[in-house]
């Protein structure tokens, strides 16, 4: 074999190779089935969740339920403290490659009368889950900004980031799961007579078939959140928890 030929077959190989890496690289992969069972949520489902390692944070839970609306899957979230007092709602339209946060209300309650005051937040970007995912080089932006209900001259805006780090396994009620490990980086940006930016960074788990069932949150390395889902049941059930919780 001549140089010449030498020389063209190498270049012929690498650029073989690169392309190869190249289309492995890009190869993307649905993660649909981890985020939640949305076509078993029609008649709606509560997830509870509790703190590990720290027994002094309470409880919490979500109640997911989803409907169509002129052709589109709509997944309402409402989140409900330990007191099951509502303090957050959001409506999510699930699209082919992820869900997309539709709008978000925070709630506060007024001191003078005791009721619930609803918080419209602005949604600025709406990158609530993705479904197609390759690496940990892909980001996943989420973005949102509200007015302190209690001191109006306070504005937040929080910004996350989700990293697709791969899969995990995680134990759930004594089996272990198969589960999709995301990095999360959030930077909460407050506004008042100064400016101060808190960060954080954490993991979720979610598992296929259930959806999120593990999340921590860390300041400096250092874990200051941390929290398992422990069970999933009806409405039912948590209304009856609260009547219960009112009679004692």
């Amino acid at each position: 074999m001549d140089r010449s030929t030498f020389y063209t077959s190498c270049i012929f190989f690498i650029f073989l190779y690169l392309f190869a890496f190249s289309c492995t690289h890009d190869q993307k992969r649905n993660i649909k089935e981890y985020y939640l069972p949305i076509a078993e949520l029609s008649d709606g489902k509560v997830y509870e969740y509790h703190s590990l390692h720290n027994d002094s944070l309470p409880p919490f839970y979500w109640y997911f339920r989803t409907m169509e609306q002129k052709g589109e899957t709509i997944l309402t979230s409402t989140y409900y403290d330990h007191q099951f007092t509502v303090q957050q709602l959001s409506n999510e339209v699930v699209v082919k490659n992820g869900v997309i946060l539709n709008d978000l209300f925070l709630y506060g309650t007024d001191t003078l009368t005791g009721k619930q005051i609803q918080n419209p937040v602005r949604v600025e970007w709406d990158n609530a889950f993705p479904f197609e995912v390759t690496d940990s080089t892909g980001a996943f932006l989420y973005k949102i900004y509200w007015t302190d209900l209690d001191n109006p001259q306070q504005k937040l805006r929080l910004i996350r980031n989700k990293h697709f780090m791969g899969d995990d396994t995680y134990m759930y009620k004594g089996e272990t799961i198969d589960c999709v490990r995301f990095l999360v980086k959030e930077l909460l940006e407050i506004e008042e007579v100064g400016f101060q930016e808190l960060k954080y960074t954490g993991t979720e788990l979610y598992a296929k078939g259930i959806g999120l069932v593990y999340y921590n949150k860390k300041i400096d390395g250092q874990i200051v959140q941390e929290y398992e889902l422990v069970d999933q049941y009806d409405m039912q059930v948590l209304e009856e928890r609260f009547r219960k919780s009112i009679e004692e």
